[in-house]
């Protein structure tokens, strides 16, 4: 497999992630908030995220640079942090409290940086380097802007959120992508 085939590939994990993540909005609606179907799409997401966000990185390096990685690191690292909160209740037992402590305030903060610091400025960056069109960052600040719906436990974010990784992942998968480099990487065929 070569470098143009794991681009594709991790375009796929993408689409896959996204999907996951679209998942959680209706379980959450039909059996509640972390109910363990939600947190299970969530976890599979999470752990898809955390390794397909990448790509959305290598496919525009050139025009984001060390910035563009910054953000993509900070939104992988909070996927993986994430990921441990959302298993937490698996081990916990359904209806156990959320721990407390210094510890699950720090992975909270460092998840809602990583993730709203780091999707704001890959937004501002995917915009401005134009290797996606232009509705994919557009997904990521519609995501953001629903965190100030009036909507009980923000249900919906979950679904714009999956929105915009199926969205990337669907143009790195089928080549729509507006860099020369980057639609070299995306047209590969399986």
């Amino acid at each position: 497999m070569n470098d143009k085939q794991i681009i594709r590939w991790l375009g796929m994990i993408c689409i896959l992630a996204g999907i996951a993540r679209i998942g959680m909005t209706p379980t959450s609606m039909i059996w509640g908030t972390d109910s363990p179907q939600e947190l299970t799409f969530g976890f599979i997401a999470c752990i898809l995220m955390s390794v397909g966000t990448i790509v959305t990185y290598l496919v525009q390096a050139r025009e984001t640079g060390v910035t563009g990685f910054v953000a993509t690191l900070a939104i992988i690292i909070a996927n993986i942090v994430t990921t441990a909160m959302v298993w937490t209740p698996f081990v916990m037992g359904a209806g156990a409290p959320m721990p407390e402590g210094i510890v699950v305030d720090i992975s909270r903060a460092v998840m809602m940086v990583g993730l709203m610091g780091g999707s704001l400025v890959f937004a501002i960056l995917s915009f401005k380097a134009r290797v996606f069109p232009r509705w994919v960052p557009a997904l990521l600040v519609l995501m953001l802007l629903n965190l100030f719906l009036p909507i009980a436990d923000n249900q919906f974010f979950a679904a714009f959120w999956g929105l915009a990784y199926v969205g990337m992942g669907y143009c790195i998968w089928a080549g729509k992508l507006n860099s020369p480099a980057a639609r070299q990487a995306g047209s590969v065929t399986a």
